[in-house]
């Protein structure tokens, strides 16, 4: 995020929490179902999805009427978001609103579509781990094509960061992670397995053990305190090490019983499936009474988000999400200084 709007960011959310008001700073927009992987512990099982796209018009209507509610910041997600021929119209839609654009890929189409990504703010690559650990993730042959893309999106002069998601399979790659980001010169980010709801449960036979799960992140911080180029905070980190029991990925409708990070998601982030719904989180996909934002409008349908029961999670991005958005000094800092710094 640019420090103009960076500030503008900033100075809206503390204009709401004074306030209590609520604006979608940051929105994750998924504009297909489609794509060409085939990841097991996909939250959406989007592989198996025939859903119909949204129209470009619908598309750029709705980063119109974003722009408008004070949106600051699009990543665009899916599915594989390049499968899209207008992606580039839709980056440019985005950023003609003042909007940063972030953008969510598997990396395999980078080499193709890469003067339509030149456009966005910033790239994220998903790998996790070496060819072996990564392709039982991510599909057979994946390991490749997706190094291939994370190296024509850095010659092009991209800026650049990796997700790894942690399973079963690839708890021990955390080092190899780290050292390609270093040797590339860009950051990792780590997530574990987002919650399904129980009809698409897939990603079950992905979870790991708490103790193996709970070593690959208290890795992930240490490597974080000794300097290592991993985004978010290592306070972070610590939280989701410390998460009583990784088969419980979200907890709803009660107070926790350990001391929890709140959450602000639905009154400062939306989350626009494929199909319209709009959510308050990416996490409550077919959990919450989400409304399509065709069927009512983007903004009763952003009103609609803020009646949710989750309190907590294990996601370290919405953690995040959640230090920044009650202004902690520490995290809040860390950010400012990542884009003086042009990270």
């Amino acid at each position: 995020m640019g420090l103009s709007n960076r500030i503008g960011f900033f100075s809206t959310l503390l204009k709401d929490r004074i306030l209590g008001g609520a604006t979608p700073l940051v929105v994750i927009l998924n504009v297909t179902f489609r794509c060409n992987l085939h990841c097991g512990y996909c939250y959406g099982q989007y592989f198996d999805r025939k859903d119909k796209d949204f129209t470009t018009e619908e598309l750029l209507g709705l980063i119109d009427s974003l722009g408008k509610m004070g949106t600051r910041s699009i990543t665009l997600g899916g599915g594989e978001p390049l499968i899209r021929d207008d992606i580039g119209e839709i980056i440019e839609r985005i950023k003609a609103r003042g909007i940063e654009c972030g953008f969510n890929t598997n990396g395999v189409l980078v080499p193709q579509k890469i003067d339509a990504l030149k456009k966005a703010d910033m790239i994220c690559v998903s790998i996790d781990g070496p060819k072996e650990m990564n392709d039982l993730n991510r599909g057979e042959g994946s390991f490749e094509k997706i190094m291939t893309g994370i190296d024509a999106a850095l010659d092009a002069g991209l800026k650049v960061h990796t997700t790894t998601v942690l399973t079963r399979h690839n708890c021990e790659s955390v080092d190899w992670i780290v050292d390609m980001a270093r040797e590339k010169g860009i950051q990792a980010e780590f997530n574990l397995l987002f919650h399904q709801s129980e009809d698409k449960s897939d990603s079950d036979r992905f979870m790991a053990e708490n103790d193996l799960f709970r070593k690959a992140v208290n890795r992930v911080a240490d490597l974080k305190a000794e300097g290592a180029p991993i985004l978010f905070s290592e306070d972070v980190y610590r939280y989701v090490a410390e998460w009583p029991d990784y088969r419980k990925r979200l907890i709803m409708g009660e107070e926790p019983d350990f001391d929890y990070i709140p959450c602000y998601a639905g009154r400062f982030m939306m989350f626009i499936d494929a199909d319209g719904r709009v959510y308050p989180c990416v996490q409550l996909i077919d959990v919450f009474d989400a409304l399509d934002f065709r069927d009512v409008g983007i903004e009763r349908a952003w009103e609609n988000c803020g009646d949710h029961s989750c309190k907590a999670c294990y996601f370290p991005c919405f953690n995040e999400f959640n230090k920044i958005m009650s202004l902690n000094p520490k995290v809040v800092i860390g950010q400012t200084l990542s884009t003086l710094k042009g990270h």
